[in-house]
């Protein structure tokens, strides 16, 4: 299976299903939910990718393509610290370019663990995925989601506790 065809899968089977981002069911099962694969083993290179396609995701109506999950297969970024300096370097450069005031981040990583939390909490898989991934989202359709969600600030607390029950509380 393909990366981008198992990262949505997880979308599907497991994000969703677990109701871990309550915005999250109706763009995918609407079809506004793209995936693109950075195959590259370069960090510049993959950057530079991973920047075009917050174009992309720009050029395109919301209607069309709500959020796009760019997937990392491959060893450049399997490395969780590694993949965080990938983040914070592409949150700097959106920053620096103004379109943080356009797009917001998210990502997911196969190892994710909270600072402060052990490497086996259950807890940590709420933003763990199948490859590195990094989300592009929308900062108006964010915007819009949280104004009409009450108490959005519980979402992250919720979402731990629930893989604590579902997946044993840390040992």
């Amino acid at each position: 299976m393909r990366p981008t065809a198992e990262t949505l899968d997880w979308v599907k089977d497991f994000v969703i299903r677990h109701a871990l981002c309550p915005f999250a069911a109706l763009p995918f099962n609407e079809g506004r939910v793209g995936a693109k694969e950075i195959k590259s083993n370069d960090f510049e290179e993959a950057f530079y990718a991973a920047l075009a396609q917050v174009q992309s995701l720009l050029d395109k109506e919301p209607d069309t393509l709500e959020t796009s999950l760019l997937v990392f297969p491959g060893e450049l970024l399997a490395d969780f610290e590694t993949f965080l300096d990938f983040v914070y370097t592409f949150e700097d450069a959106l920053a620096n370019s103004g379109a943080i005031e356009l797009v917001q981040l998210a990502h997911f990583h196969p190892d994710y663990c909270f600072e402060g939390v052990a490497q086996d909490d259950p807890g940590n898989l709420t933003n763990r995925a199948p490859y590195p991934v990094l989300q592009l989202l929308r900062t108006g359709s964010v915007a819009d989601a949280v104004a009409a969600y009450p108490d959005v600030d519980a979402i992250p607390e919720r979402n731990v506790a629930r893989m604590r029950e579902l997946f044993g509380e840390q040992p």
